[in-house]
């Protein structure tokens, strides 16, 4: 545990790396926009199409700038991030071509794009918006409303996109009500059959599982992603929605594996005897079996009765999938019993 710090190394570096960069870019970025008073601009990041379709870079843009209305042409004056080179081109109004890219996919940062030609080849450029993301579509639209007046902004481009109309993050958002829906009911309502705390633990310390549950989550996170994105879902939304199915989907899967294991089950509930060894605190008598132990300090009273050494009865229910489920049906009516008489 001592070099658990090891681990998160690596990101705190990365942190301050960003940190320190995005601090450097926006003292250049304020000293570009000192000479502007008085004038109409806009700050921007920009990236050149090849940067943009590339996977291999840590930051979403490649230069930041700002975008001046000069009455009859726009100017764009910025600095590349990498060694810091300025540049400035300027596009007359009447020609400028530009088109609405919007948030399609993961590069582009959880930002909206536009493309603009420029006498030097075309140009991405998205608003600025600081660390803070999601007013980009908006910030996008009112750069659009002012510098290309002449550019027709459809609904999907001046106002935010809403999931109820798509059929397919409809059938995303359904899938994670039915998954925490299901995980709730049975797991508090329906069933009565409870995996011990001992095999929760268990479960949590043991290092494949929760490596196997992440990958799971991240495929099933992935798979909605693609299919919402590609059904015309933007970038942003498909994987927050994602993100909430693959979540629901971690905490459905306890519940669901205990009712597969209930299905596949050879017999009935099966009475074990365990010994009780300290009050409220009972030990499996055969080892052999992978029973595990029980403890139950809410009913200290009922234990109470029996002294240590004394066999109990303890019903499970195991299948095929090795978990060990206490079933309240047969465990419950002697404490019940018991409390109702005092």
């Amino acid at each position: 545990m001592k070099y658990l710090w090891l681990v998160h190394l690596p990101l705190l570096v990365l942190l301050g790396y960003l940190y320190w960069r995005n601090r450097s870019m926006k003292q250049r970025q304020d000293a570009l926009v000192q000479g502007l008073k008085g004038q109409h601009y806009w700050r921007i990041n920009l990236a050149r199409p090849g940067f943009y379709k590339s996977w291999l870079r840590i930051m979403p843009f490649e230069a930041k700038g700002v975008l001046i209305d000069d009455g009859e042409t726009l100017r764009i004056k910025g600095f590349w991030l990498k060694g810091h080179r300025p540049f400035e081109s300027s596009i007359d109004k009447a020609s400028a071509s530009v088109q609405w890219l919007g948030n399609r996919h993961l590069r582009a940062g959880n930002l909206y794009w536009a493309e603009l030609n420029t006498p030097r080849g075309a140009l991405l450029f998205c608003a600025d918006t600081g660390m803070y993301a999601l007013p980009s579509r908006e910030a996008l639209s009112d750069i659009f409303r002012s510098a290309f007046p002449d550019y027709a902004l459809d609904e999907q481009q001046t106002t935010d996109f809403a999931l109820e109309k798509n059929p397919r993050s409809i059938s995303m958002v359904a899938a994670f009500f039915a998954l925490f829906l299901f995980s709730l009911i049975d797991t508090f309502v329906i069933s009565r059959f409870e995996l011990t705390d001992a095999q929760l633990l268990n479960m949590l310390v043991s290092p494949l599982l929760p490596l196997g549950a992440a990958a799971g989550a991240g495929v099933l996170l992935l798979s909605c992603y693609l299919f919402m994105n590609r059904g015309g879902v933007p970038a942003r939304e498909s994987m927050v929605v994602g993100t909430f199915v693959a979540l629901a989907a971690l905490g459905a899967a306890l519940p669901a594996a205990k009712r597969v294991d209930q299905w596949l089950a050879d017999g009935p509930t099966q009475a074990y005897t365990y010994r009780v060894t300290s009050a409220t605190r009972l030990e499996p008598v055969d080892l052999s079996l992978g029973l595990p132990r029980m403890y139950f300090p809410r009913a200290r009273e009922y234990w109470d009765q029996f002294p240590p050494g004394s066999d109990y009865q303890i019903p499970f229910l195991r299948g095929p999938l090795g978990l060990w489920q206490l079933d309240h049906a047969a465990f419950d009516p002697p404490l019940i019993a018991f409390y109702e008489k005092r």
